[in-house]
């Protein structure tokens, strides 16, 4: 089984050794926001909604006759909660989107100590991780941060309240902008500018670390096999990308889901400080590497809820035939600038925002999204870019995500990145990886699922004019910044 703790949505994944689905529970997650860049969720809530969901699951395996050997566990990256000294918390988990400490971040990136910390730990110097929301809350709120005795993430706050331990395993601490990816111990200057000492975090552990299912408080209500295993697991991107066999260069990942990144894998750490890419920990010998972008399908969603329609009405039936429209519209010199959300990779700034230029009188609802769809996808191939220049060029390019449903758009990327593209079958990329982590674990044989080329093809003058395009975009996104 596979539990991934995200942001938008908590999911339990069942699957056979052959690589079926055999059942599947999700619970949708509440974040709370607010105008000043609030995003936080309630940590109980969390707990609630993964024993919940996971008890849930394990009745629908048990009705059908089926037992658990081993549970893997991922979550979403760079949450926070401080706890009191009687492991309380004080505070909500702060996610990843939460932009308050975006002064922090910038302040931090543009001295020393800030490319320093970055270099080492391989976590971006940004506002989503928890390096500088503990700078941010020691300076915005000292009475707090005094009565803390432990910061952890929203998983470390769910494995405590199952098993009585703070533990952490190094794809999540790799994540914090506080551990030194190169000798995985937590790396005192970023420890310093925190504002902490390392007794103020959980133990660092592999992501195969596990401890007997039987251990769990509901265990009485899952249809175990003998010595059934939790595993600790990982993070969700270094986890779909596992699943996506994206570990080892050759192939490169494009996930457009909400929000957007690229990922690729390498067996050793590495960093650039002109793109301040991530590099994340997946086992023991292997790294991911990559660019997170806020720019991803929540542009296309705003634009269609709140522009294009009156509420958002018709989505299901309208949303896509717009899309499919958009492929056979002519845009000329209309271009979006997708940072409707601010942005992280490539340029870094939380309080950017977007933009549409060169509307004409003539301009519709196809132009529009067509331009918007560009946009984001321009705005991917320059975190590519930047990837290529780090670690060379990919063989196959790896898309995810219902944008790809429609031909046209396949077409345009292949002759954007020139490269050959593949998809997979319809999987839950962070639940299949933790899966895989853990049958390992239990000494199973759980194998990514095969990836399928797409029959698309460069074509040379039609990727001389996306090229085209692309330069002029680069050149108005760099004015307009």
């Amino acid at each position: 089984m596979g539990l991934d703790m995200g942001t938008t949505s908590l999911k339990v994944v069942a699957y056979t050794l052959a690589g079926e689905e055999l059942a599947s529970r999700s619970t949708l997650m509440e974040t709370h926001t607010d105008t000043h860049g609030q995003a936080v969720q309630d940590p109980e809530a969390i707990v609630r909604a993964a024993t919940s969901t996971l008890t849930e699951l394990a009745a629908d395996l048990a009705a059908q006759g089926a037992a658990i050997a081993a549970i893997g566990i991922s979550a979403a990256m760079h949450s926070l909660i401080a706890l009191d000294d009687h492991d309380i918390p004080l505070t909500p988990a702060m996610t990843w989107m939460d932009a308050r400490p975006h002064a922090q971040a910038q302040a931090l990136w543009q001295t020393e100590l800030g490319k320093d910390v970055y270099r080492h730990t391989g976590t971006p110097v940004h506002a989503m991780a928890p390096v500088v929301k503990l700078a941010w809350l020691h300076a915005d709120q000292p009475e707090l941060f005094a009565k803390a005795r432990r910061f952890v993430s929203i998983k470390e706050y769910v494995w405590h309240s199952w098993f009585g331990t703070w533990e952490v395993d190094y794809a999540m601490a790799s994540a914090t902008g506080l551990l030194d990816i190169q000798t995985r111990t937590w790396y005192d200057p970023a420890l310093a500018y925190a504002g902490i000492r390392s007794s103020a975090l959980s133990t660092l552990v592999p992501v195969d670390f596990a401890r007997p299912a039987s251990a769990l408080p509901f265990a009485d209500q899952l249809p175990l096999s003998d010595a059934a295993l939790c595993v600790i697991g990982g993070s969700d991107g270094v986890l779909a990308s596992l699943a996506a066999g994206a570990t080892d260069g050759r192939v490169m990942v494009l996930t457009l889901g909400t929000s957007l990144a690229l990922r690729t894998g390498h067996d050793e750490p590495s960093t650039d400080l002109e793109s301040r890419s991530f590099c994340y920990i997946l086992d023991d010998h292997r790294f991911i590497l990559g660019g997170p972008s806020n720019s991803g399908g929540v542009v296309l969603d705003w634009l269609y809820r709140n522009v294009l329609s009156e509420s958002g009405e018709g989505f299901a039936e309208k949303f896509p035939a717009l899309c499919a429209e958009a492929g056979t519209t002519e845009v000329d010199d209309l271009y979006c600038v997708p940072y409707i959300t601010g942005e992280r990779a490539p340029i870094w700034d939380e309080t950017t925002s977007a933009a549409f230029v060169g509307l004409k009188v003539y301009h519709r609802q196809p132009h529009l999204m067509r331009a918007a769809i560009e946009g984001i996808l321009f705005n991917a191939y320059w975190i590519a870019q930047q990837l290529v220049k780090q670690r060379g060029k990919p063989e196959l390019l790896l898309v995810s995500g219902k944008l790809f449903q429609q031909p046209w758009v396949l077409s345009w990327i292949a002759n954007l990145f020139e490269l050959p593209l593949a998809t997979q079958a319809e999987i839950d990329g962070a639940t299949y990886g933790a899966a895989m982590v853990a049958a390992r674990r239990a000494g199973l044989a759980l194998a990514a699922p095969p990836l399928q080329l797409l029959p698309t093809k460069v074509d040379a003058k039609a990727s001389q004019q996306v090229h085209r395009r692309y330069k002029q975009w680069r050149e108005l996104v760099q004015k307009l910044l």
